[in-house]
């Protein structure tokens, strides 16, 4: 079983399928890496580009650490740094969803010669003045504790109307703490996500369901990033419009060979 240690000490889970240019793929709060799988991503993507699947720190078989710095997007950052020295790799693909999309753009920012392009999958908001976001982390943080992961699911219920059971199952299979942490942590971030995001300067693809983006925040991030395309998919939140691999894989295919000088595998979106 594949580990690498970040510098500070945290030992970090990963499996590599395939071959050719590398992808990382990289998820937020809730499941482990092995949802690349479940959802239908690494099959197909396999036969083209080195998947690299990674248990980021708190999440599948990787540590949890418990010190709130330990869970600072900075650390998640330096993990992703560790990975790529361990692998050999020097050009790098980084697809980040929910969460994960923060670290990749971090990431980006920090290595900025080796993340080749980045896929982002979710939304985010509009910044928050210091008062107001500590208000809302702690808020967030007492209905975690109150509710636990079905708080957070039946928010996903609410936007989408369902969840497949099984992704359920996964989402409270993950330790909790960890996102209690990284949300503690947040209140330290030098950059907003927002910020993140609209300055991230490879060229980018945004894939945003319609229903966790109504006001059209990223479509209007889109326009203020370097390069960067939006795709939105209609009738779908957070959660289904990552499950919607069929719908997905055709834009991320012709974006990857695009950015990687290969040509796209005909895919129709249904």
């Amino acid at each position: 079983m594949p580990f690498v240690t970040a510098p500070d000490g945290v030992r970090l889970h990963y499996e590599v399928e395939g071959d050719g240019p590398p992808l990382l793929l990289h998820l937020g709060a809730g499941c482990d890496s092995d949802l690349w799988r479940a959802a239908g991503y690494v099959e197909p993507l396999s036969t083209r580009y080195r998947c690299i699947l990674f248990d980021h720190r708190g999440h599948g078989k990787s540590d949890r650490p418990r010190e709130v710095a330990a869970n600072h997007v900075d650390r998640f950052v330096d993990d992703v740094g560790a990975l790529l020295d361990h692998l050999g790799v020097d050009s790098v693909h980084i697809w980040g969803w929910s969460n994960g999309m923060l670290v990749a753009c971090a990431a980006a920012e920090r290595f900025p010669a080796r993340v080749r392009s980045l896929i982002l999958g979710g939304a985010i908001a509009k910044p928050l003045d210091a008062a107001a976001l500590k208000v809302a982390a702690e808020a967030r943080i007492q209905h975690l504790r109150q509710g636990g992961w079905d708080w957070l699911i039946n928010g996903f219920v609410d936007e989408e109307g369902e969840c497949p059971e099984w992704m359920k199952d996964r989402i409270r299979a993950t330790d909790l703490e960890q996102l209690i942490l990284w949300q503690r942590a947040r209140l330290d971030w030098k950059a907003t996500p927002w910020d993140l995001v609209v300055n991230a300067k490879p060229p980018t693809l945004l894939l945003v369901g319609e229903l966790e983006d109504g006001g059209h925040l990223m479509t209007e991030a889109a326009a203020l990033m370097k390069d960067a395309t939006e795709v939105r998919f209609e009738g779908l939140g957070h959660i289904n419009a990552f499950l919607a691999s069929d719908q997905v894989l055709p834009h991320v295919e012709a974006f990857l060979a695009k950015h990687s000088g290969q040509h796209a595998t005909r895919r129709t979106a249904s």
